[in-house]
């Protein structure tokens, strides 16, 4: 019996074939096109043969319970889209797997969580006849689950497109645009508020429009790279290293000029007039020999009294590097504050390895910029 589906498939089928003769006319019997339009007939054909065998699912007799109770009948399982997740899980652990095992790793997770979310949608679509009712069982069973973990990656997707965002806007124009964008969102809230009945499903559209759109921009951004400024800071490491010498870096630009008074200060360092001067606490006067303890850390407060900026630097002994093939680096140990303006203070903490006696040369207190003034340390 032909169907009206068979009829279909046999139709393609024969225009195939017609495909493949002519093809093999045109182009002297070439063999590539011929074989691809005649097995895509063969194809066709069988398909066809198995629509007319089925009679395209119709049910032929007049029995209402026949109708009722044959595959035909049957409510059909909803869509899903977990197989693609399922697919695209898979070619992430290929690729992982020539790549980078951070990505293999990444393609395992997605694994498990898409075929597990596509066994329980397949589960929970035959829990019964009922629509509704299977809908609810998946949720039961998954949204304990989906929720937390939805929102925590929804709230890293925000959180990340807005740093991409903030790193590559210059460092004025960043505030700008995160107070517009705040105002945005206050702005909308207020519409949400005011008008209650609004419909979620448009809601939720705008929502993913926006969120689609902050990751691609934050996606494009990290792909083009950060400020010039971070970068060079990041290559200089001018955060993770502060120099000690006498002109300014960028370590020092809005540094803290005040302490705290919980500092537990052991000995105050002040400049002034060009003169430098000690005093340690809980000893009486000031001189330029101060006496620190071993193995613990010594805080150490500098004061600047004078009119240009200063920096302190406290140099406690000397290290040998062995880079191998016998040659050794010498590097000094020393700890400096940033610049003090007139009138500011700071504080570096020392923690001396060893007796001022054992070391090749004394421990002391200096300037930079200021010659003939030096605070000798002393340590027992």
């Amino acid at each position: 019996m032909i169907t009206t589906g068979s009829k279909l498939f046999y139709g393609l089928g024969a225009v195939s074939t017609i495909g493949a003769i002519l093809w093999f006319i045109q182009n002297d019997g070439g063999s590539i096109g011929v074989v691809a339009l005649g097995f895509l007939a063969l194809a066709l054909v069988f398909l066809g043969a198995i629509a007319s065998f089925s009679r395209d699912g119709h049910v032929l007799s007049t029995d209402t319970a026949a109708h009722a109770t044959s595959a035909a009948a049957d409510r059909p399982v909803g869509r899903s889209l977990w197989p693609l997740g399922v697919a695209i899980a898979i070619g992430t652990i290929v690729v992982g797997l020539v790549t980078s095992p951070g990505i293999f790793k990444v393609g395992v997770a997605l694994l498990i969580a898409f075929g597990g979310e596509w066994l329980i949608q397949a589960w929970a679509d035959r829990a019964s006849a009922d629509g509704g009712y299977n809908e609810k069982v998946r949720g039961w069973v998954v949204h304990p689950l989906e929720i937390p973990v939805g929102a925590a990656l929804l709230l890293a997707v925000i959180v990340l497109s807005f740093s991409r965002v903030m790193l590559a806007l210059s460092a004025e124009a960043g505030p700008i645009v995160f107070a517009i964008l705040a105002s945005l969102v206050l702005f909308f809230g207020v519409l949400l508020s005011v008008r209650r009945g609004a419909n979620m499903r448009v809601l939720g559209g705008i929502g993913a429009v926006i969120m689609v759109a902050l990751a691609g921009i934050g996606i494009a951004l990290a792909l083009n790279g950060e400020r010039e400024g971070l970068v060079k800071a990041s290559a200089e490491d001018h955060y993770a290293v502060r120099p000690c010498e006498e002109g300014a870096e960028e370590a020092d630009h809005d540094a803290s000029q005040s302490m705290s008074a919980k500092s537990n200060i052991a000995a105050v360092v002040t400049l002034e007039n060009g003169s430098l001067s000690a005093h340690q606490v809980g000893m009486p006067g000031d001189g330029t020999v101060i006496t620190l303890q071993r193995s613990n850390p010594s805080v150490i407060l500098f004061k600047n009294r004078d009119d240009e900026h200063r920096r302190m630097v406290v140099t406690y002994g000397k290290v040998v590097e062995d880079l191998g093939g016998g040659v050794t680096n010498e590097k000094v140990l020393e700890a400096c504050t940033s610049l003090v303006e007139k009138g500011g203070e700071q504080m570096v903490s020392v923690k001396f390895p060893k007796p001022s006696f054992a070391a090749a040369e004394p421990y002391s207190i200096t300037v930079p910029g200021l010659e003939g003034q030096a605070v000798e340390v002393q340590v027992p």
